[in-house]
């Protein structure tokens, strides 16, 4: 995984980019809760991401991140609240974590039931449950260069 192409590239788009800053996100002690209470695991590269920023958007449209508050009052773009909504209403699996939303209806997952040797997951759209990218990291170059 070549993170320091993606750090680059984040730091050379600030006009399209607007993450957290740079080795100051998520703890790992809120990684670990947020992952416990959606009983997955997260992909190696959306940790590195959480981890060194925390969360931000795209084009205006939010990547979901941890909030970093309390689950069960937390809403918007919050990781778990995202995902333990779309569970409740049928709409995706436990092996179907919501990264992304749009306002053309799109849904983005990481299929975790599908993990490569790295621990890895590809990326996939709910509309037409087509892949969208090998990875997170695929996936932020890919909605990056949209």
């Amino acid at each position: 995984m070549d993170y320091e192409k993606i750090r680059k590239l984040i730091e050379d788009k600030t006009d399209i980019v607007d993450f957290g800053n740079f080795e100051n996100g998520i703890s790992d002690e809120w990684i670990q809760l947020a992952q416990n209470r959606l009983g997955v695991i997260f992909p190696p590269s959306y940790v590195w991401w959480l981890k060194h920023y925390g969360g931000g958007e795209i084009n205006g449209e939010e990547i979901f991140s941890i909030y970093e508050m309390d689950f069960d009052t937390v809403v918007g773009g919050d990781i778990v609240y995202i995902n333990e909504l779309n569970r409740k209403n049928g709409w995706n699996s436990q092996k179907e974590l919501v990264i992304h939303e749009n306002d053309q209806g799109e849904s983005y997952y990481l299929k975790l039931d599908d993990v490569d040797e790295f621990g890895e997951s590809p990326v996939y759209i709910d509309l037409d449950k087509e892949k969208y990218a090998n990875n997170f990291i695929d996936f932020l170059l890919k909605k990056i260069d949209e």
